[in-house]
């Protein structure tokens, strides 16, 4: 029976119900065949096929994700490769503890939830730029990632001010020592077109000088009604080893794109709910696509440079400048006036943003009796800034039929409606960080940080400013035993903060919000094994959170909490050499339990499902189809709710989705391959807030790719 049929008793979050019994049994089931894996797996005849998971987003140190006790995931280059994954949250669908595109595809930003909570962005292990009213977002182009690390949890400890749920870092593509390159043409649903184009080698004979190019342009009709992409994209890098201890890499990028937001924001009424007239189709859409367009632009420079002083001390120093202008005005369902017609709003932007990102460290080593010690010392700066001319409307345009939509009655927005606004933020932060590990078993990691933050937000047109300053202490620790067997048990404990903007009350600014978590674990490497299977037990709180009084909604207090308890199953590796599995599960229970409304402690916060699991699998065919490889993979997302005081009318039923790949590599230069997400063409709710949005569709991709 599915679980989402069925309620978890509200006392113990450890009733997992039949389908994480059959999860967990069947990663226990394939332990002894992934341990009896042949030991050639690892060898140099097969290092493309490594699974290799690093810890370096987890501890700023050349630390394994196997020595390191905090949860990670990763998604790899082969990853983002064999599921065609266009976007980060699509990366993300098969990782525990993620809720990848709650909100469905959406052409202006990622969608993720991380524990039930927020996550932040990261590039090359610097924050990148993140307006907090939610639309100066810095994007990624995956075509250019060479892998992507997620660290779940608090993370404030080593990058200061984030949300509790975690960070995504994305690693960019650099410089290789070995002259390769590649050419690809892909074609797809929704009249999708891309051209990739990615160079790399060393530009000089004894091979001290690398570089690389990547390229990409990409256009499609989008998935709902109206809306498009195009999109242009090049990353040039350099790297220069002036010596075997000192080095240069020089990262750049920049990106265009020019399209008309999905509009994927709908009413329960037409989506969840039925009406007399049906069902609205999913790809309907309440915007206005002769109005509505979303252009921006991306400049990114930096780069990372090490030097080694003697053998114990090392120095490393990553820097970025980037700049983003946007011109956005996006149209959204606002709420029902009758059975057929829905009222509209408009939110428009227009302007620009740009940041610095310094981080600044020293690694020591030191070997001593029965100890190894790696003390980590750094500063970091961040600061952003934004500007431009604004307008929210709750009443664009006329009402729209939603079931039979008519276009182009509207005026636009006009100048005296504008207003101007111009944001300041500065982070400044200290951090040590001491790993000792003794006798090559016990491993001790604790850290602690001082983060002084400061903002300003300002609206000229009304002489209007806001000025907060937050200074915050952070610590993490850690505790890992490391068993010749390759089972590695853990606790850690880490927290978080996150400023807010706006004045309480009392005209006093809002404290940060904080976060705090524990966490209990087992990671497992076993020896001769291509692959590894983590499991991470979790209490993580939210505190500081806004609330409202439910008889005065004037009244604004910052004495909600929320809590977020929840178990993580998660296995990637080759039971054989031609067979590779990625499993996960989760199991969460995560809800309100501190608010000014009664009505809201014990329910659960919109679009966090109790229960998620997939599982992807590949198989590459020998004999008379070797070069063939076929992949499928399963998504199960468990029922959610949308308003915490209303969850009787928005619970949003579970869904399971199906997946494939199909690959023949022709020779080692040529490869044919079709993936398909949403085979069976599922129609779907994937969340409800206020609002609810249909899940994607099914979509179809076809590319060659020359390698060589």
């Amino acid at each position: 029976m599915p679980i989402g049929n069925r309620a978890i008793p509200s006392g113990n979050i450890f009733n997992y119900k039949p389908l994480a019994y059959a999860i967990f049994l069947s990663l226990t089931a394939a332990i002894p065949n992934l341990v009896a894996a042949d030991e050639s797996s690892t060898t140099d005849n097969n290092t493309d096929k490594m699974v290799v998971i690093g810890g370096n987003t987890a501890s700023k140190m050349d630390t394994p994700a196997a020595e390191t006790p905090r949860s990670l995931s990763e998604v790899t280059r082969e990853d983002l490769d064999e599921r065609s994954s266009k976007k980060i949250d699509e990366a993300m669908r098969y990782s525990s503890g993620v809720f990848a595109t709650p909100y469905g595809p959406d052409n202006k930003t990622d969608w993720l939830i991380v524990r039930g909570f927020e996550w932040s962005r990261y590039q090359d292990g610097l924050q990148t730029i993140k307006n907090e009213d939610g639309f100066y977002n810095w994007q990624q182009e995956t075509y250019g990632i060479e892998r992507i690390e997620m660290l779940k949890g608090p993370a404030s400890m080593l990058y200061g001010q984030n949300p509790p749920g975690g960070l995504v870092n994305v690693i960019s593509k650099r410089p290789t020592r070995l002259q390769q390159g590649e050419v690809q043409l892909s074609y797809g649903s929704d009249d999708y077109r891309d051209f990739g184009l990615d160079t790399a080698g060393p530009l000089n004979d004894d091979g001290s000088v690398l570089y690389r190019v990547v390229g990409f342009a990409e256009k499609n009709d989008g998935p709902a009604d109206g809306a498009k992409d195009e999109r242009y994209y090049i990353a040039p890098s350099l790297t220069v080893d002036f010596s075997d201890d000192t080095s240069l890499t020089l990262l750049t990028s920049y990106m265009r794109d020019n399209a008309n937001p999905t509009s994927g924001f709908k009413l329960p009424y037409g989506t969840l709910h039925d009406t007399p007239f049906g069902k609205v189709d999913y790809k309907k859409s309440y915007g206005e696509p002769s109005y509505s367009r979303n252009k921006t632009e991306q400049v990114s420079a930096g780069y990372e440079f090490r030097h080694s002083f003697n053998d114990n001390w090392t120095f490393h120093q990553n820097m970025n400048y980037s700049y983003l202008s946007m011109d956005l005005r996006s149209v959204y369902g606002l709420s029902m006036v009758d059975d057929r017609h829905v009222s509209r709003g408009l939110t428009y932007r227009n302007g620009s943003a740009q940041s610095w990102a310094l981080d600044n460290r020293m690694v020591g080593n030191w070997t001593f009796d029965r100890f190894e010690d790696t003390l980590l010392l750094g500063v970091d700066y961040f600061t952003a800034n934004s500007r431009g001319k604004d307008a929210n409307s709750y009443s664009f345009g006329e009402p729209l039929d939603i079931f039979n939509p008519v276009y182009g009655n509207y005026q636009p927005v006009s100048d005296d409606e504008l207003f101007s606004h111009r944001t300041k933020r500065f982070q400044t932060g200290l951090y040590v960080q001491n790993q000792l590990k003794f006798d090559d078993k016990w491993l001790l990691l604790l850290g602690g940080r001082y983060d002084k933050a400061r903002s300003r937000d300002i609206q000229p047109d009304i002489n209007d400013s806001q000025d907060m300053s937050d200074h915050k202490y952070t610590k993490s620790a850690g505790l890992m035993y490391l068993a010749d067997n390759g089972v590695n048990p853990y606790i850690s404990y880490s927290e978080s903060f996150q400023p807010l903007s706006g004045r309480s009350n009392d005209n006093k600014p809002y404290e940060p919000q904080t976060g705090q978590q524990t966490e209990l674990g087992v990671k497992y490497v076993p020896q001769g094994f291509n692959g590894y299977l983590n499991a991470a037990l979790y209490e993580l709180y939210q505190k500081n959170t806004l609330t409202t009084d439910p008889n005065d909604p004037s009244i604004r207090s910052q004495t909600g909490m929320a809590r977020s308890r929840g178990v993580e199953l998660e296995a990637v590796g080759y039971a054989t050499d031609e067979l590779k599995l990625h499993a996960s599960y989760t199991l969460s229970r995560i809800e309100v339990i501190r608010s000014l409304n009664d009505q809201e402690i014990g329910k659960r916060l919109p679009a966090t499902p109790r229960n998620m699991a997939s599982l992807w699998a590949d198989y590459s065919l020998s004999g008379l189809l070797e070069g063939l490889t076929i992949g499928s993979g399963v998504r199960y997302i468990g029922s959610t709710y949308g308003d915490k005081t209303n969850t009787r009318d928005l619970k949003v039923p579970d869904y399971t989705l199906w997946d494939a790949m199909i690959r023949y590599d022709i020779n080692k230069q040529w490869a044919l391959q079709v993936n398909a997400n949403n085979l069976a063409d599922k129609k779907y709710v994937s969340a409800c807030d206020y609002w609810c949005y249909y899940g994607d569709g099914r979509t179809v991709t076809a590319k060659v790719n020359y390698r060589w």
